[in-house]
């Protein structure tokens, strides 16, 4: 009988049993896990505090320059209109009289007047006939312990509307002219302009946003 010598085969290891609760992290694991997440919250804090920061500069801004903005819509309109003429009959004309910086005829809130322009509007085709006066005020007056600007129209002594333009003014605003505020014919300012420094009114900020409202006289 032929014997048939069998080789003998590797065995194979059993493989360790890991229970089930045996799972988790190491200590120096845990360590560098908790480090490299306090450089991310740090990081994403500066990029929150900087953008919320920016957000409300942002809207501050935004605030102000709407002020600006509704204080520029009257003023261009009013400058626009500025010339009180009275009929010449010798020479048959229609000078210029003094047009900015003049007294109203109606009487004024309370603060500081910073300028009262003037017009003279007709209400009839008879360009002989008497005209009416048209004077528009600005007055700043202390609110809160800053100003705000009011605008005030009035035909000869009847004040026809107050309207506030604009607040939380740090100071009242200034006039400047191309010549002379007070001129009269031909040395009628035919430019005026408007200074004003607007803080926020939620008092973010101590810095003001400063602007030049500028306004032309359309009349010759």
């Amino acid at each position: 009988m032929r014997l048939i010598r069998s080789w003998p085969w590797p065995r194979q290891r059993p493989r360790p049993c890991r229970e089930s609760g045996d799972g988790g992290f190491t200590l120096i694991e845990l360590v560098i896990t908790v480090a490299i997440m306090g450089i991310i919250v740090t990081a994403l804090t500066g990029v929150v505090i900087s953008y919320f920061k920016t957000t409300v500069d942002t809207q501050a801004r935004m605030t102000e320059s709407q002020d600006v903005q509704f204080a520029a819509a009257y003023w261009q309109r009013d400058v626009a209109s500025i010339g009180v003429r009275t009929y010449d009959a010798p020479s048959k004309s229609f000078p210029l009289q003094q047009s900015v910086g003049v007294s109203p005829a109606c009487t004024l809130p309370s603060g500081t007047t910073v300028v009262t322009l003037a017009w003279s509007e007709y209400a009839t085709p008879d360009s002989t006939a008497t005209p009416s006066r048209i004077t528009v005020s600005y007055v700043a007056r202390a609110s809160g312990g800053a100003y705000e600007l009011v605008r005030v129209r009035c035909t000869g002594s009847t004040i026809d509307s107050t309207v506030r333009v604009a607040h939380s003014l740090r100071a009242p605003p200034t006039v400047t002219c191309d010549v002379a505020c007070t001129g009269a014919g031909a040395n009628v300012p035919s430019v005026v302009r408007l200074d004003l420094a607007v803080l926020d009114p939620e008092g973010h900020g101590t810095v003001a946003y400063t602007a030049t409202l500028s306004g032309e006289r359309r009349q010759s």
